[in-house]
């Protein structure tokens, strides 16, 4: 038995002072897997809390066979899924104005191919991501932006391989579709 299940033994067994270390252990994670969902540093912040009290609501679920960061991995991608719909539902539109100048002149321009610097790109690529439903852009993220293997966004996710690359197939066109969109949106 490795250090880690006995940690989380003594934390079911009532040692609930010793969850502190679990955290310190995989915080780092954790934080990496909610910063791609989310930039705002208090938000994220928030999201990784919620993340950790999940899991310890949760601990008598974590199956010893099973490592304990893929486990709370998977409970940070649910938190973060979780996020992005309530998000979606109470978030406005974002209009051109509020990208920043350098992003209008690119757009307005119509230099597709000149190169964006890597900011005004993540501005743009996030203004296309909100019009995907949270499942298509925990996918593309996960896969796109992670370099995550459909084996390991299925097992994230809980459902099959198949459903995954369907999705991610899925997922790719809106994408292309609401870039496409942004583009023609130009003045």
């Amino acid at each position: 038995m490795n250090d880690e299940v006995q940690l989380l033994e003594r934390i079911r067994a009532g040692a609930t002072d010793e969850f502190v270390e679990l955290v310190r252990r995989h915080q780092a994670r954790v934080f990496a897997i909610l910063s791609r969902y989310e930039r705002d540093s208090h938000r994220l912040e928030d999201l990784a809390q919620e993340t950790f009290v999940k899991a310890w609501r949760g601990l008598d679920q974590w199956q010893a066979h099973a490592p304990f960061e893929h486990w709370i991995s998977r409970i940070a991608v649910r938190t973060a899924l979780d996020h992005l719909r309530k998000r979606k539902r109470v978030q406005p539109e974002m209009g051109f104005d509020e990208l920043g100048e350098d992003v209008l002149d690119w757009l307005q321009a119509g230099e597709v191919a000149k190169e964006l610097p890597a900011q005004d790109a993540r501005e743009i690529l996030d203004l296309a991501l909100r019009e995907l439903s949270a499942a298509d852009q925990m996918v593309i993220t996960l896969q796109e932006i992670e370099g995550r293997s459909v084996k390991e966004i299925a097992a994230l996710l809980g459902c099959s391989s198949v459903a995954v690359r369907v999705r991610a197939l899925r997922a790719r066109a809106r994408l292309k579709a609401a870039l496409e969109k942004i583009e023609q949106s130009k003045p």
